[in-house]
């Protein structure tokens, strides 16, 4: 007993000192060789010439012209602050919403769509930049 005694004594009385010795100040100083500099110059050079990105969007209705104008109506009365676009592919038209970046922030925002929209579904595909 007096060594589990002993042996949780010096672990109370060390942990402490262990996490407070973990707050340092200090210099950081990153070193990167040319052709990694080279690498990211040509990747800011090759995303300013870019006009879209891989993104996702959610499409909540795929059918005629007429019902489509009047879902978009409808969602955007719902939906006020996601943005939509109508996309004619022959012969139908669809309905697309939102612009999300990544596949989580769609997965989440699609959760509340799905109760207004059960057959909503996550579309990857390019998102226009502003």
């Amino acid at each position: 007993m007096t060594v589990k005694f002993s042996s949780l004594l010096a672990f109370i009385l060390l942990v402490p000192g262990l996490l407070l010795g973990q707050e340092k100040e200090g210099d950081l100083r990153v070193e990167s060789s040319a052709s990694v500099n080279e690498l990211v110059a040509q990747k800011k050079a090759y995303n300013k010439d870019r006009n879209s990105f891989p993104g996702y969007k959610i499409q909540i209705y795929y059918g005629s012209e007429k019902e489509c104008y009047e879902i978009k109506d409808e969602f955007n009365a719902l939906f006020p602050d996601i943005p939509t676009s109508i996309i004619f592919s022959t012969p139908q038209w669809k309905l697309q919403v939102g612009e999300y970046r990544t596949r989580l922030e769609a997965d989440k925002s699609i959760q509340s769509i799905k109760k207004e929209y059960p057959s909503a579904i996550v579309l990857a595909t390019d998102i226009e930049l502003e």
